[in-house]
């Protein structure tokens, strides 16, 4: 029985081998390359752009801050399990609960943004009437964090699939938090060009 545990061991460790060399193949150099100091002014332009998208219900230039690969994963929780969803298009996302509504409604909780850099994310308190976290605001911190992030796992995703969020994960270098909605919003460097690769809708203290 030992024996039959250490070969099943053995054969998850090679499996898990063998897809960290694929992923970090797919992916290339950019992804584990940390952001240069100078694409910090960068980014906030771009984050502007993006937040004044979202508030000016803008679908299209929206859409530009999207890579074609790997796209977009919104993750939101609609039952016991979160539910991943890849868009090219965000018009065609609907969010879960309340009539299944378009993406732009998070501008309602999601709004004034000014971001603020920290070495690390506020923690979660679930105090209640807007104090779900130790500190409150918009904060930006690096996203390299959100690499061993594992919620994929227990989603029901196919093994490609699985594989293909791992892989975009790897791509995230920067994680904004805006503790009013709980909303994070995770971006990476795609070819030079800042875009967004996930959005989790899943507030915290919901349940």
């Amino acid at each position: 029985m030992a024996t039959h545990s250490r070969a099943q061991q053995a054969e998850a460790k090679q499996q898990e081998q063998i897809l960290q060399k694929d992923t970090l193949n797919a992916v290339q150099e950019e992804v584990v390359r940390k952001p240069h100091p100078a694409h910090q002014e960068e980014f906030a332009t771009f984050f502007k752009r993006f937040e004044q998208a979202i508030q000016q219900q803008d679908a299209t230039a929206f859409n530009q801050t999207i890579a074609p690969e790997p796209g977009l994963y919104l993750i939101d929780n609609p039952g016991a399990v979160p539910r991943f969803t890849r868009v090219a298009d965000i018009k065609v996302y609907k969010r879960t609960g309340a009539g299944e509504r378009p993406f732009f409604t998070i501008r309602e909780s999601f709004n004034k943004c000014d971001l603020q850099e920290a070495e690390q994310l506020p923690t979660v308190t679930c105090l209640g009437d807007n104090n779900n976290f130790s500190r409150q605001g918009c904060f930006v911190t690096d996203g390299t964090a959100f690499h061993g992030n594992t919620a994929y796992r227990h989603a029901g995703l196919s093994q490609a699939e699985e594989r293909r969020i791992s892989q975009a994960q790897l791509l995230v270098s920067k994680t904004v938090l805006h503790t009013r909605s709980g909303f994070k919003f995770h971006f990476g460097r795609i070819n030079g060009q800042w875009r967004v690769l996930f959005i989790e809708l899943t507030a915290p203290c919901s349940a």
